[in-house]
């Protein structure tokens, strides 16, 4: 039943306030009544703002994934020792010096003392707390297992971070270096070549080819340094809104996919999460299908997405897990085959962990790949950008000086 917060006044005149758990709002004046008070106010609890508690958005407070680990591995640890969940969350929530961490704790600790499940609490922060934990903590409330899934859900988070800050720190440094790149030819031709332009101007006839395209693209961006970063913006604008339809999220998929060096990166990533998902939940003893359901839902790239669809119909009319993966060029024969034989031996949770750990390490030697063509290829393209730059601006001094020695 719901819970309503009231403010009345008692016999005396004397202010009152506090709440009732009713089915309406008639019951709780009938109850008001009942007890010689007279009701001024009443409104569900969640509207209500009662001294020290804060209001929680709509969508959840929002922390940190690393704070989130810090926090499960916390609770795992004082539900072991046989410490209640609502006295750990009390507990690290004294502890914790930071307001956003502080309040999330407090809200879900309110929640679990109103007799609301854990599960449920964690809903309310869909920010902080990804459904597969979520979905995670719903099964030990099922079997009874709540420290011990809590582990595999600190584990999960901890994986995959892990991951994702590999696959960030492999794109930092070709992000850095063509940013760098860019910027100094931007600032040679903006406003180096300029100085050398009225030194050329009489002598057009002698300049070589690449000097004369340099200065052609100089003159153009001097005289549209207002347009050309308003174009840009446009254009990020536009690539923005238009990646958040079905055709764009397609297209930045098959981008992911297929880019040279990065396209094997990115299949090695969106299966390494979905593989790592479905047996973190199955072994949790979490419903296969509910397992491929979530990982469709949490898959960033389209067609990973379309994949665990197809998997998903497959299995809800009977067929095996592997089947259609046996069918998609996006998994590698040999992790279709271990899924196989996982299903054959009655042992599909331990296999998946087991080939989503195969993937994981696929996925960092192909980072560390990577890195090793990339770093080379980029310094290339540093030194043939800017080398040829300071040679075009170079070129006609030679051209020049021997044209007046003849």
């Amino acid at each position: 039943m719901p819970t309503f917060s009231y403010t009345a006044r008692d016999g005396s005149g004397a202010a009152l306030s506090g709440s009732l758990v009713a089915d309406s709002v008639q019951q709780v004046m009938q109850m008001l009544r009942a007890d010689g008070k007279y009701p001024t106010s009443i409104k569900p609890a969640q509207e209500a703002s009662p001294a020290g508690v804060v209001r929680v958005e709509s969508n959840g407070i929002k922390i940190s994934r690393s704070e989130v680990i810090q926090i499960t591995q916390q609770l795992s640890i004082m539900v072991e020792t046989g410490v209640t969940i609502a006295d750990a969350l009390d507990c690290i929530a004294q502890q914790s010096i930071k307001p956003n961490v502080k309040m999330l704790l407090e809200d879900l600790n309110r929640t679990v003392q109103s007799g609301t499940d854990f599960s449920t609490a964690l809903q309310k922060h869909p920010r902080s707390f990804p459904r597969l934990f979520v979905a995670l903590i719903k099964a030990s409330e099922k079997s009874g297992m709540l420290s011990k899934l809590l582990v595999r859900g600190t584990n999960y988070l901890r994986d995959e971070q892990e991951i994702i800050r590999k696959v960030k720190g492999a794109l930092t440094y070709p992000s850095f270096m063509l940013a760098f790149a860019t910027s100094t030819t931007i600032f040679l031709l903006a406003f180096v070549l300029p100085k050398f332009t009225s030194i050329y101007a009489s002598k057009s006839a002698a300049l070589p080819v690449p000097t004369k395209i340099l200065m052609a693209i100089s003159e153009f961006l001097i005289a549209h340094y207002l347009m050309i970063p308003a174009v840009v913006l446009g254009l990020i604008v536009f690539a923005l809104y238009y990646s958040r339809t079905n055709g764009g999220a397609r297209m930045l998929a098959y981008l992911q996919l297929n880019t040279p060096l990065l396209g094997g990166m990115y299949r090695k990533l969106h299966l390494a999460r979905g593989l790592r998902m479905m047996g973190t939940m199955a072994g949790a003893g979490v419903h296969l299908i509910d397992c491929v359901n979530t990982a469709r839902d949490l898959c960033g790239n389209a067609y990973f997405r379309a994949l665990w669809e197809s998997v998903l119909q497959q299995i809800q009319v009977g067929k095996q897990l592997s089947e259609p993966l046996f069918n998609s060029t996006l998994v590698p024969r040999s992790i279709a085959q271990m899924i196989s034989s996982g299903e054959k031996s009655g042992k599909l949770a331990f296999v998946l962990e087991q080939v989503a750990g195969f993937a994981e390490v696929e996925l960092k030697e192909k980072i560390a790949e990577m890195t090793r063509y990339i770093e080379p290829i980029m310094i290339m393209a540093m030194g043939l950008i800017i080398g040829g730059v300071a040679l075009a601006l170079l070129l006609p001094v030679f051209t020049i000086s021997r044209v007046m020695s003849q």
